[in-house]
């Protein structure tokens, strides 16, 4: 018998109930309230944060424009209307400064004293010279240098409320200029984009005004936290002031010409002594050494500053460490040249040591000089050169000394240039030196060298017994942040001669 095949069995559907078709329809309803409120949140959200970019967009370049016009605006004043006054005969421009050359400086013809480290600000202020008969002023300074300064020091008090005074007015006339720049144009933004005028915009300045107010109290507050302290004592010379006591060889040739530029300098440097002397007078204490510290002069003709600086200065005592010579022998020393020597060594004394370009001739020459005493001796050995110490007491400090043991020109390690192989020659003469004082408690308030790395093995010989050690050789100067590391002082000369 056939069949007819049978489909499968529908699966079973759930009869909608009355309740629930009447009911369908509010809920699409809510449902699409949801959505639309949600719809209408997002939209608000955009709306708010095109807004704030719009508002962040607009608030940029408007408070660029409030702080920096005034900024330039002070700046512009400051350059094209320099205070112009007479102090001592001599005519004077003063002249402020933001945002470049930050501190106070007083320039001369040779060069300037500056004090760049006086706070935080970048703000400035300068004097300088105006059309000034240099060898007249140096002949009026040169009987009593101390007395003319202090009458320039006297006339520049009397005119320093005036020149303040116009400083401020300065200062007040850019704020205002630049922020009526900054309102103009605002204002200007707003015609073209056809925005009503504000009700308020007296007010509205009055505003921008009051806080343009309260930012210069702040930047004045921020100045007297950052005012530093030690800034007079914290100075630099520039020019040929900074050569007379870095690199004075290159006035040489003034000297040789006949030129009036020795005497000049020395009046110049007169009154700057004058002058600091004055300024340290309370930071000093009485019982306070002066100290000048010179290294690497070789041959050049710098004595007659060097004793200008020492007179000026009132120094107790010299210490030289070497490079005297440029070759090693003894006629390079001319009498002309240790006449030199011994006019400044005849009111100050000088410590001095043989460097790698002095020959035991030149410390035989050295130690002839009335006045120089030799620290240590160099003789020559069949190897070389042996060198040893030698200790002083000067003006109650124990002083010592070691000389390098090498010679410019020499064979081998003697003559070499690369640090790799003169390092250790200067590290084992150190060792060999002390080799009796590592067992002793003798400390030292200045052990000189002429190499610095021969000074870093003095310290590591003798840790804690070595107040401060004095080399030259680089010529160049140590940075500042490497002179002094807790109580040790680690001074490296600059060329004095700017030999080499």
């Amino acid at each position: 018998m056939e069949h007819d095949e049978e489909e499968p069995p529908e699966e079973p559907h759930p009869i909608p109930s009355a309740a629930h078709e009447q009911a369908d329809p509010a809920d699409r309803a809510a449902r699409a309230e949801v959505d639309e409120h949600e719809d209408q949140t997002r939209t608000l959200s955009g709306v708010k944060l095109a807004r704030a970019g719009r508002a962040v967009a607009t608030a940029i370049p408007t408070w660029a424009l409030r702080l920096g016009l005034p900024v330039l605006a002070v700046a512009a004043i400051f350059s094209s209307l320099p205070y112009n006054t007479t102090v001592g005969d001599v005519p004077l421009q003063v002249q402020a400064t933001i945002l470049h050359r930050p501190g106070l400086s007083a320039d001369t013809t040779v060069g300037s004293w500056e004090f760049p480290a006086v706070d935080g600000l970048p703000l400035g202020v300068h004097v300088t010279p105006v059309n000034v008969n240099v060898l007249r002023l140096s002949t009026a300074a040169a009987t009593d240098p101390a007395a003319f300064a202090r009458q320039l020091q006297t006339d520049l008090g009397r005119k320093l409320p005036a020149i303040i005074a116009w400083l401020l007015a300065e200062t007040v006339a850019g704020i205002a200029l630049g922020l009526a720049a900054a309102a103009g144009i605002n204002m200007a933004i707003r015609y073209q984009r056809g925005l009503p005028r504000r009700v308020d915009e007296l007010a509205f300045r009055a505003r921008q005004l009051a806080a343009a107010g309260a930012a210069v109290v702040v930047v004045a507050g921020y100045g007297a936290a950052t005012y530093n302290q030690n800034w007079l004592r914290e100075s630099r010379l520039t020019g040929t002031l900074a050569a007379a006591q870095l690199f004075p060889d290159q006035l040489s040739s003034y000297y040789r010409q006949g030129s009036k530029a020795y005497d000049v300098l020395g009046s110049v440097t007169g009154i700057q002594a004058a002058l600091q002397s004055q300024i340290e007078a309370q930071q000093v204490p009485d019982t306070a050494l002066r100290i000048m510290f010179i290294s690497d002069v070789h041959l050049a003709a710098v004595y007659p500053l060097v004793a200008t600086y020492a007179n000026n200065y009132h120094v107790d005592l010299i210490v030289n460490t070497g490079d005297e010579s440029e070759f090693g022998t003894g006629f390079e020393l001319t009498p002309a040249f240790t006449s030199a020597i011994a006019a400044v060594t005849k009111t100050t004394p000088m410590l001095w040591l043989a460097g790698n370009h002095d020959s035991p001739l030149v410390q035989d020459t050295m130690r002839a000089i009335p006045g120089v005493t030799v620290l240590g001796s160099k003789v020559a050995t069949e190897r070389g050169y042996a060198v040893s110490a030698g200790v002083v007491r000067a003006f109650g400090l124990t002083i010592a000394g070691l000389p390098d043991p090498r010679v410019y020109g020499g064979p081998g390690a003697d003559g070499a240039e690369d640090q790799q192989v003169t390092g250790p020659l200067e590290r084992a003469a150190v060792d060999t030196a002390l080799a009796g004082a590592k067992g002793t408690d003798q400390s030292f308030d200045i052990f000189a060298t002429h190499e610095p790395v021969a000074a870093a093995q003095l310290l590591a010989d003798l840790p804690d017994r070595i107040r401060q050690t004095d080399s030259g050789h680089t010529h160049a100067q140590n940075d500042l942040s490497s002179i002094q590391k807790d109580t040790e002082i680690n001074l490296v000369e600059g060329s004095t001669g700017a030999g080499g």
